[in-house]
């Protein structure tokens, strides 16, 4: 399953696999003041551009430094971070209030089994390093020696198999997501998975950056060895980096797969066991312990070469690799030795961040991902009235209006397609705020008489079944897959329904003293954005239930091609740092969805206003809008963020989400008087515009 977002992409295998649950963007009949203090009685901030706008700029240079400039200046990058952006403090809003949450719950000492008890008791675990030290290794000792007795092909697939459920992904991740042929009902998944290195660019292409990398990612891997008592690091992070070479050059790159059609592979037991052969999955199964006869194999080639590539090394060899992707996994949760190892390499080498994060901002972390909706729950008693909901929701419904009169006034697409997608659009399901059904935690254990990691691996042990358990049944409509406190959105085309947490409903999407224009530009942007995701190039492949179906004429969706194909053209002219441009294919639908949010947005903007063009602070409400959506996006990144999200993330560079969309925008040019030949500038026939 996938999910569209509109901010920093997350690799999510917390959503794809087990705790599969893991992205950035109004005000229409209703005032900004009265939505804004709905949500939160303390969003009194006002949005002042011209604190952020630096002047030495040309506009027409760089529309991103000139709306951004001062912003960037006055907010350098602290140490323990990779990016810092108007995103990041918004979440350090939310973290810290969950941290409230947590120590609250952690003074109350509640009884046994009680919400207070297991978030108080699992933070305290985690916040006590003293334990931890003492302890090294040993929490994960069980794994590692469960691995030291594979004796057979059979055993072998065991222990995979209680490594999945212990949330250690080797090989393949065996997950349950809704069928995407029937969205109605749950079935199996099998995806690629198990390199150390982010992407399998990291091994496949030979740069100078990525060759130091490899050899920095070595050392980390000899020392994990050496740090759980395991002689012969070098020759074992050795054969894990052989190992998982091989497993790249089978695997599918990110573009591929951004193909829904070509990652749904359905197939009965048997017929999986032809597509992936050479690996023993009736031991698997037993061990997983449920029955499976539906199954999508999301990568045919990789899952047809990985039984192959297994019995092609040495047991031993395995061995190593599974012990390293156990010790690497749980890294960050054992003692102040494994922490520091893991940081050099991941921290400092790959995010180029010389400092850690602080250890409760980690344990915040790690408790939202155990019980984060149940936090969201105190989140949201304290900080999101439930009249929010409705107001938010009716605001909305005026962003569908825009969006559907944008589809009747499409050049491009003819009438029968244009009937099929505003029935997709009317029938999106809209959520905010927080569920209507809580997730019930009552049967989760947390023991204070085990070790942090020991309480960890309980927990995903009891979040895996939770998911097995839906195998062949309905899917549940009503569940999240963002906790309430999380600063982010989502469209999920499965369920052809947006979402919008809590977290985001606030400065500096909305601001409580704020007019119209500058709300638009933040959270009518975003809701446009995740609107445009059910029709941007993956999600316009799903039907208004959900099911992958084709509803496009030969000729609309050949059009369609065409337009997009243009953008990732425009998209690929653009640089993300140094010599690195964006790629357009990978980005494709988060630029698709940032360039409808605009023209939706604006579209809905002026449905509310009418042709009135009040002034305030001697800008107009075209510059307002703009400017909104401008500095939402101001950031200060490190180059090795930058290279990284170049080759992993759906989204583009902050920088290039601005001025990328910027020189498409006729508003851009009307409003700033944009002159021919400067770097902002594209002719009128060269701007694209999809939705």
């Amino acid at each position: 399953m996938r999910l569209f977002h509109i901010g920093q992409h997350k690799t999510n295998l917390y959503y794809t696999l087990i705790k599969m649950k893991a992205s950035y963007f109004t005000m229409c009949a209703l005032s900004a003041a009265a939505l804004v203090s709905a949500c939160n009685e303390k969003n009194t901030k006002v949005a002042h551009f011209s604190e952020n706008i630096d002047t030495t700029v040309k506009m027409s240079d760089n529309f991103y430094e000139y709306a951004n400039g001062l912003w960037m200046k006055n907010h350098p990058l602290p140490e323990d971070r990779p990016r810092l952006g108007s995103f990041d403090l918004l979440h350090e809003t939310s973290r810290e209030r969950i941290r409230e949450i947590i120590e609250e719950a952690a003074k109350t000492k509640g009884e046994t089994g009680s919400a207070s008890q297991k978030i108080g008791d699992l933070y305290a675990l985690g916040m006590d390093t003293i334990t931890r030290d003492e302890l090294g290794v040993k929490p994960i000792l069980p794994l590692l020696e469960m691995v030291d007795e594979i004796s057979d092909e059979s055993s072998l697939a065991k222990t995979i198999a209680k490594l999945n459920i212990s949330g250690v992904y080797p090989f393949f991740a065996f997950y349950i997501s809704p069928d995407p042929g029937n969205s109605t009902i749950n079935i199996v998944g099998l995806t690629q998975n198990g390199l150390g290195l982010p992407d399998r660019d990291y091994y496949l292409v030979k740069s100078d950056r990525n060759v130091s990398l490899m050899e920095g990612y070595k050392t980390m891997l000899a020392n994990n060895f050496k740090l759980a008592g395991i002689d012969n690091g070098e020759t074992r992070a050795n054969n894990v980096v052989e190992l998982e070479n091989a497993l790249a050059e089978v695997m599918n790159s990110r573009v591929e797969n951004r193909n829904p059609q070509a990652r749904y592979n359905k197939c009965d037991y048997e017929g999986m066991k032809k597509m992936a052969p050479n690996f023993d999955w009736d031991s698997f199964i037993a061990e997983i312990g449920t029955n499976v006869n539906d199954i999508n194999v999301n990568q045919v080639k990789y899952f047809a070469n990985v039984g192959n590539i297994i019995k092609n090394f040495s047991n031993d060899a395995v061995k190593d690799y599974l012990k390293a992707c156990v010790i690497r996994n749980f890294a960050p949760y054992l003692s102040t030795d494994f922490i520091d190892n893991n940081f050099e390499f991941n921290g400092k080498q790959l995010a180029g961040t010389p400092a850690n994060t602080p250890l409760w901002k980690r344990m915040v972390g790690t408790v939202e991902g155990i019980m984060g909706e149940q936090l969201g729950q105190l989140y949201v008693e304290k900080y999101f009235p439930p009249t929010a909901k409705k107001r938010i929701s009716d605001l909305i419904e005026q962003l569908r209006i825009s969006f559907a009169q944008r589809i009747d006034s499409l050049s491009w697409m003819g009438e029968e397609t244009k009937a099929q997608a505003k029935d997709k659009l009317n029938a999106i399901t809209v959520k905010v705020g927080y569920p209507d059904k809580w997730k019930d935690y009552s049967e989760l254990t947390i023991d204070p008489a085990k070790s942090f990691v020991e309480n960890l691996i309980e927990a995903t042990k009891w979040e895996y079944k939770k998911e097995l358990d839906k195998y062949g049944k309905e899917v549940d409509r009503t569940e999240w897959h963002m906790t309430p406190q999380t600063v982010n959105a989502y469209y999920n085309p499965q369920s052809n329904e947006i979402v919008f947490p809590a977290g985001i409903l606030q400065p500096p999407f909305f601001y409580a003293e704020g007019d119209d224009a500058v709300n638009y530009g933040g959270i009518g942007v975003v809701i446009g954005h995740e609107m445009t995701h059910g029709f941007d190039d993956q999600g316009c492949q799903f039907d208004k239930e959900g099911n992958l179906n084709n509803w496009w004429t030969a000729e609309d969706a050949e059009r369609f091609a065409t337009i997009t194909s243009k953008l990732v053209d425009h998209f690929e002219t653009l640089t993300v740092v140094d010599t690195v441009k964006c790629n357009g294919r990978l980005t494709l639908g988060e630029n698709i969805a940032d360039n409808g949010g605009l023209n939706i947005a604006y579209q809905a903007l002026r449905n509310a206003v009418g042709d009135n063009d009040p002034m305030v602070d001697g800008q107009t409400i075209d510059e307002r809008f703009i400017l909104g959506y401008a500095q939402i996006w101001a950031s200060n990144c490190r180059k090795e963020y930058l290279y990284n999200q170049a080759t992993t993330d759906p989204h583009s560079a902050t920088h290039l989400r601005v001025n990328g969309q910027m020189m498409l925008f006729d508003l851009f040019y009307n409003t700033f008087n944009i002159p021919e030949g400067s770097p902002m500038y594209k002719a009128p026939e060269e701007r694209i515009v999809v939705w």
